[in-house]
């Protein structure tokens, strides 16, 4: 599908969170979802940009995931995303750089997300941490619902290195920001909107980053994607984003 709509890579949920429900795809756990994939992979030309989600959190371990890496590196995979959920900033640090030192061998980069309802919710904290970080496989990762949740000044972002900032999570949501964390994980995992269509400043976000980078979907609206059918909301999605970015670089 993401072949036929037009989209150069793909992110695949293969850590699960722990969520009721939640469906499990562990390569490490099941090698025939390994060949699959490949086989897809190769079929297709696309590549697979990342993985996710690496959870910093007391009671896991880092060498935990390093199956999970494993796999994805024999995938091509570039990135693992990361969102922190412990409020021990010290303890956090120091599981980044483990993950860091795990991920390096096999030519992976720790893709460091914050995110509104975790412990690491604002961009200005995120940049700290990865400054703090000593190891040179970690970049910053803006997902634009997050930094309008953060309400944090599009002028931050010219703080960012610019060999840490290596792609961009685009999407629209709603101008206010709820005050709740429930709300918030709401619109993050079911309500955002395609670019254009909210109140994120995503021309004047998108005006602040390098042209160089991974500008990536991340637009999860199942009501929508229902309504439409799968395969025509992946498309309409990827277009709007494209019309987005398309104006942003032109001339």
């Amino acid at each position: 599908m993401a072949a036929a709509t037009g989209y150069d890579a793909v992110g695949l949920r293969l850590i699960p969170m722990g969520r009721p429900g939640e469906r499990r795809y562990g390569l490490d756990e099941n090698p025939s979802y390994q060949r699959e994939i490949k086989r897809a992979l190769d079929e297709t030309g696309l590549r697979l940009l990342d993985i996710e989600v690496v959870q910093i959190k007391e009671g896991i371990e880092p060498r935990a995931y390093l199956p999970a890496f494993e796999s994805a590196a024999e995938l091509g995979c570039q990135f693992a995303l990361v969102n922190v959920y412990t409020p021990n900033r010290a303890a956090a640090k120091a599981d980044l750089e483990e993950l860091c030192d795990l991920a390096k061998p096999l030519g992976m980069t720790m893709a460091l997300e914050f995110v509104s309802f975790s412990n690491l919710p604002t961009l200005a904290e995120t940049i700290d941490m990865v400054r703090a970080c000593e190891r040179d496989n970690v970049v910053v990762l803006i997902d634009l619902l997050h930094f309008h949740s953060s309400q944090e000044p599009v002028s931050l972002v010219s703080e960012i290195p610019l060999d840490r900032l290596r792609y961009v999570h685009v999407c629209d949501a709603p101008a206010e920001v709820p005050a709740s964390l429930d709300d918030l994980r709401r619109i993050a995992r079911e309500g955002r909107l395609l670019p254009g269509e909210g109140g994120i400043d995503v021309a004047g976000i998108l005006g602040a980053l390098p042209r160089d980078i991974v500008y990536s979907v991340e637009i999860q609206n199942p009501a929508r994607s229902a309504a439409l059918g799968a395969e025509a909301y992946a498309r309409l999605a990827l277009e709007t984003t494209s019309r987005y970015l398309s104006a942003r670089f032109s001339g």
